[in-house]
């Protein structure tokens, strides 16, 4: 596509007109699934947008830093640029988007795949942390400046699907094959696969909702929480500024007296 705008369209997504850019095309998924982890929407938004390489008439940003703050103090931090393919999740294996979640017993990293891909989910340990101090040992005096922290590497071991569980009414060669299988993912020399891929049995599961009634996981209220996020990080990097998601219950601004009205032509 050459440059020229909204003239040369051929991709509806490049224009705020049509298109929520990065962050209703990628973002909304990230922050349905730290809604999801967190069990909780975020309180506010900031971040920074900018067009740096992607000179081809767009008005939505190709380079996306946001920071969403979730009660009690936990954070949600997102990335998207598009001149850079590099994904440091899965060992840097592929090149795909995904999440890591970060807490104080250890990290994940996840992903759902594709039709290529199979779904992972790596679970990395916290190194164990020093809580007691023997007797008789000599307390080290606190000594001002910066502190670089280096933290200790750890093997990643992947979280089990439901088909290795033991039920305990498996045969003899059944059981050794799960063990086998166990060992061999958390050496990394097996990857585990779903057995079915995760997008198709999320399609099935709503098709079947809205044939029997059923309310799906992500309703209509994640959705809306979804695009509440979407208009209020695009509205924080274009004024640059904190936006707290309170402002959507906010009334809007009276027009100013002898303000004319705007019609849907102009």
């Amino acid at each position: 596509m050459k440059p020229g705008g909204e003239n040369n369209l051929k991709n509806w997504r490049l224009y705020r007109k049509y298109s929520g850019g990065l962050v209703a095309e990628l973002t909304s998924h990230q922050v349905d699934v730290s809604d999801w982890m967190f069990g909780a929407t975020p309180q506010f938004v900031m971040g920074w947008g900018s067009i740096d390489l992607v000179n081809d008439g767009r008005d939505v940003y190709d380079n996306v830093q946001l920071i969403y703050r979730y009660p009690g103090n936990r954070t949600m931090t997102y990335s998207a640029v598009s001149g850079n393919q590099h994904c440091p999740l899965f060992g840097a294996t592929r090149a795909q988007m995904g999440e890591m979640i970060m807490g104080t017993e250890g990290t994940l990293h996840v992903t759902v795949g594709d039709d290529t891909q199979p779904a992972i989910c790596w679970w990395y340990r916290e190194p164990p942390k020093q809580t007691t101090v023997q007797p008789g040992a000599k307390k080290e005096g606190f000594v001002a400046g910066a502190t670089m922290v280096a933290g200790g590497a750890s093997r990643p071991v992947p979280l089990l699907f439901d088909d290795l569980a033991l039920t305990g009414k498996e045969s003899f060669l059944e059981k050794e094959t799960k063990f086998a299988k166990r060992w061999l993912y958390a050496k990394g020399v097996m990857v585990q696969e779903e057995q079915r891929n995760p997008v198709d049995v999320e399609l099935e599961s709503f098709f079947n909702n809205c044939r029997d009634g059923g309310t799906p996981r992500a309703n209509i209220d994640v959705g809306l929480a979804d695009s509440i996020a979407v208009i209020l990080s695009n509205q924080a990097m274009d004024e640059k500024r904190r936006v707290d998601f309170s402002e959507m219950e906010k009334p809007a601004s009276p027009a100013p007296a002898g303000a004319k009205a705007k019609t849907a032509n102009s």
